[in-house]
């Protein structure tokens, strides 16, 4: 990135900061995930085994939200405020205007998820530390992944209000109605799908790869086995892949487009 670029990551960052839902957010991820670690922690020996489970719970619901509610007005939001031309206007790649938008979102959310995992950390104790910091990277994984789907999806809409609603679409979609479906399917076809397909699907979606890895990570594989899943966790460098692509495609497409879509500018 150039010098405007890094200007813009610092921008967006600052924006993002001083915004109330970011500062909401924070406070509430704080506020829960502190209740949970303090509740398992009142387990005694059982913590561990209570925290981690519990926390992927609470990640895999708010997190892709507050992702994807981060990216949704990027692009749509300089554009309702006649801005983006100015924006675009300066001495700096489209592409770049719009990974220094993702950029700074991710390090806003970075900022979220570190108070909300510090918290949890300071009101369980040290021997939660290890647990809860092991956590701090699939969770900005799966946050990073709906920052881009929403900057995606700012890009290609015309109203905040329009982008708004299809991140909420999407969040449903991917967080309860997905597993829902490949219930369903299991169910309409009596059985008949064979687990490794059903795994690969449940691999596929990001909330269901990061709740399948995070749980065999703190309450061990047996705990897929009893969810149902025969069959193991995608090897490293596909789990790696996957992660990369839901990344990189979202945010490279709102590159391509804001670049070469006149429409769009």
């Amino acid at each position: 990135m150039g010098a405007v670029a890094r200007a813009l990551v610092g921008h967006e960052l600052l924006e993002r900061a001083r915004d109330r839902w970011v500062l909401v957010v924070s406070l509430l991820f704080g506020l829960l995930a502190s209740g949970t670690s303090l509740y398992a922690a009142s387990a005694g020996g059982a913590a561990d085994a209570l925290t981690g489970p519990s926390l992927v719970t609470l990640v895999s619901l708010l997190v892709p939200l507050v992702g994807g509610v981060l990216g949704h007005d990027a692009i749509v939001g300089e554009r309702e405020r006649n801005t983006l031309g100015l924006l675009l206007s300066l001495p700096v790649a489209r592409a770049e205007v719009v990974f220094a938008k993702f950029t700074g979102r991710v390090l806003a959310l970075a900022i979220a998820i570190g108070i909300g995992l510090g918290a949890a950390a300071l009101v369980g104790g040290a021997g939660q530390f290890a647990m809860l910091s092991g956590l701090f990277v699939p969770t900005l994984l799966l946050g990073a992944a709906f920052v881009s789907l929403g900057i995606l999806i700012s890009t290609i809409t015309s109203r905040q209000v329009t982008a708004a609603s299809l991140i909420v679409a999407i969040w449903f979609l991917f967080v309860f109605f997905y597993d829902l479906g490949l219930l369903g399917l299991l169910i309409a076809t009596d059985g008949a799908v064979a687990q490794e397909a059903i795994a690969q699907l449940v691999y596929a979606n990001p909330a269901g790869l990061f709740r399948v890895e995070m749980m065999a990570a703190f309450a061990g594989p047996e705990v897929l086995e009893g969810l149902g899943m025969t069959v193991g966790l995608p090897a490293k460098w596909v789990s790696m892949s996957i992660w990369a692509a839901w990344i990189v495609v979202p945010v490279g497409l709102s590159a391509l487009l804001l670049t070469y879509s006149r429409r769009l500018r």
